[in-house]
């Protein structure tokens, strides 16, 4: 069963766009295809709703014109991919009196049943990023292109203005630089070229800007080298969860590559579930195909050879082949329905049974990031001397700390489950903190300065040698985490947040 993947549509406005912007980009989209993939001549021809060319093995690729007043034409292409997937673009764009029409769904299938995942690379395809890149579109009442939309410091009023807008349609996508300036790991162009026609891209200018806006908008802000999905119908006291906010901590753990598909496939995802058939296209079509069947009938009363029983013949095998196309789009909603509820489920299963597992934090200081996180994660033990430490620390990524935390919370659930077994260091690296976890100090810092490591716990001064480092270069922009893994009470204790602890280089 085909399952839909992407789908936009929008308006291109100007009456001569049909045969200026829209036309010319969809002949030569099919045409370099196949002459840069497979050196074949293939091309299209809207206007004669035609195909020419001899196409390679496994492709279907057809055009259909229909004008009833107004002209609309609907393009099927369906190509073998790798993994033995099976790509389909289904295409309908209409000439409308002062605008074109456009609608591209891709939809993904199984060439043969295969119980194994599917990698894939998903993004607007070229000849929607080329149309939108070289023409403003409207989607509703908003006009837009496929670019990066800067946030300055002067634009956040008219910024909030365009998040809380009823008109807006689409998602905005908010990329920031980090808290010492440095831009994020994001590639916003890239970003806005993969969202073409689903989303509009902005990247703030500067630290000054992403300060301005949580001043307006508090916690659903978006700073320190963070991305932001602000999806329709936001307002100032939503819920946070509801335009998820990927710190840029995270996005350093993912990679940037693999976070911008996160985001991509999130609004992707979402944009197939709420995609509807424009009804002027739909009205086009119908008149037209209505025109064809009365065209038929005549044709067939003067050549004497068909009677109303076969009309009515043709009429039921069309009524069966839409009901058959009914069945399988209910299925599909069905299947994204529950995507869906995936994709907004903010808590595992094991976070289920937590009522902090609801509570998304964002922390303003170290300080505060350890009180949330001594007041969330109970897999966690703070001695006093961690939240000492968090006071006097400056480290201006408190997200950063409080996130590092979480996964040391899910990390260590599973290893209380596991009774203390397994490798604990390799754990948090696979958890998402990556290179960054040690479980030893060196020796000159052992010898010179082991009180600064040893912390007092269950009545004896202990040295807490594991740690997470965070970040690097002065206290400002680096941070540490000291902890002691106690398998009998299967936690981990934290001694110290703050500051990185002494050493030859510090």
């Amino acid at each position: 069963m085909a399952r839909l993947v992407y789908a936009c549509r929008f308006e291109v406005p100007g009456v001569a766009t049909w045969e200026d912007t829209v036309v010319p980009a969809y002949e030569s989209w099919a045409r370099d295809r196949y002459i840069r993939a497979h050196g074949a001549d293939v091309s299209i021809d809207i206007a004669g709703g035609t195909v020419a060319g001899e196409l390679p093995q496994g492709h279907v690729l057809l055009v259909e014109k229909f004008e009833a007043n107004e002209v609309a034409t609907r393009i099927h292409w369906a190509f073998p991919g790798d993994q033995e997937l099976i790509w389909t673009n289904t295409v309908r764009i209409a000439r409308l009196a002062q605008c074109c029409v456009v609608e591209h769904q891709v939809q993904l299938r199984s060439a043969d049943y295969l119980v194994a995942p599917a990698s894939f690379s998903l993004g607007a395809p070229g000849v929607v990023r080329r149309i939108c890149e070289q023409h403003p579109i409207n989607v509703g009442e908003m006009r837009l292109r496929a670019t990066v939309y800067p946030l300055a410091q002067e634009g956040i009023d008219d910024f909030v203005e365009l998040l809380k807008s009823p008109l807006r349609r689409l998602p905005v996508v908010l990329t920031t630089p980090f808290a010492n300036g440095e831009p994020g790991e994001i590639d916003a162009l890239a970003l806005a070229y993969k969202l073409a026609g689903v989303a509009i891209v902005a990247e703030a200018d500067g630290v000054q800007a992403t300060r301005a806006l949580s001043d307006q908008i508090g916690r659903l802000g978006c700073y320190d080298g963070g991305a932001r999905i602000y999806w329709p119908g936001f307002q100032l006291h939503d819920d946070v969860r509801l335009h998820p906010l990927i710190f840029g901590a995270r996005i350093a753990t993912l990679g940037a590559a693999n976070a911008a598909r996160s985001i991509e496939r999130s609004i992707f995802s979402v944009a197939a579930f709420r995609f509807i058939p424009d009804t002027r296209i739909d009205a086009i079509i119908a008149a037209a195909e209505a025109a064809r069947r009365v065209e038929r009938v005549a044709i067939a009363r003067e050549e004497g050879d068909a009677t109303w029983e076969t009309y009515a013949l043709e009429i039921a095998a069309e009524l069966e082949g839409l009901k058959a196309e009914l069945t399988d789009a209910r299925a599909e909603n069905a299947n994204l329905r529950d995507n869906q509820k995936v994709l907004f489920s903010f808590s595992d299963e094991d976070g289920k049974e937590d009522p902090a597992a609801d509570v998304v934090r964002e922390p303003a200081s170290v300080a505060e990031a350890v009180e949330f996180a001594a007041a969330d994660f109970s897999n966690l033990l703070f001695l006093d001397s961690s939240f000492e430490a968090a006071k006097k620390s400056p480290f201006v990524r408190p997200g950063e700390v409080y996130e590092a935390l979480g996964v040391m919370d899910k990390v260590a659930s599973v290893w209380n489950r596991n009774k203390g077994g397994g490798d604990l260091r390799q754990m948090l690296i696979e958890g998402g903190l990556g290179r960054r976890v040690s479980n030893f100090i060196s020796q000159t810092a052992k010898g010179k300065w082991e009180d600064d490591y040893t912390f007092t716990y269950l009545g004896k001064r202990q040295v807490f040698a594991s740690h997470i480092t965070l970040g690097a270069g002065a206290a400002d922009t680096c941070a540490s985490i000291h902890f002691l893994p106690d398998a009998t009470a299967g936690k981990l204790v934290i001694g110290h947040v703050g500051r990185h602890l002494t050493n030859t280089r510090s």
